[in-house]
């Protein structure tokens, strides 16, 4: 199972109905949605697995979580390309 972590050094701010995030990996400052802002967030406390994501944020939205865990899968990528997650082993 796939286990992701945020980026050392980012961080995440909320600006009005979006957010800005900074990596200090990459060095670039971004715009996210909701969405991406909220992985971000799920992931301060640690590693996460992308099943245990896909739960926790199905629950908190009350969506089926197959249909958060399929967004998820498009989703994980770009994060990782943008330096705000690492896969961890």
């Amino acid at each position: 199972m796939t286990r992701y972590s945020r980026s050392a050094g980012l961080r995440l701010e909320g600006l009005d109905e979006t957010w800005a995030a900074f990596s200090a990996r990459s060095g670039d400052s971004l715009q996210l949605n909701a969405e991406a802002a909220a992985v971000l967030e799920l992931l301060t406390d640690g590693a996460l697995a992308e099943e245990d994501v896909a739960v926790l944020l199905a629950e908190a939205s009350g969506t089926n979580r197959d249909l958060v865990a399929a967004q998820l899968r498009d989703l994980w990528p770009q994060l990782v390309v943008l330096g705000l997650i690492e896969q961890v082993l």
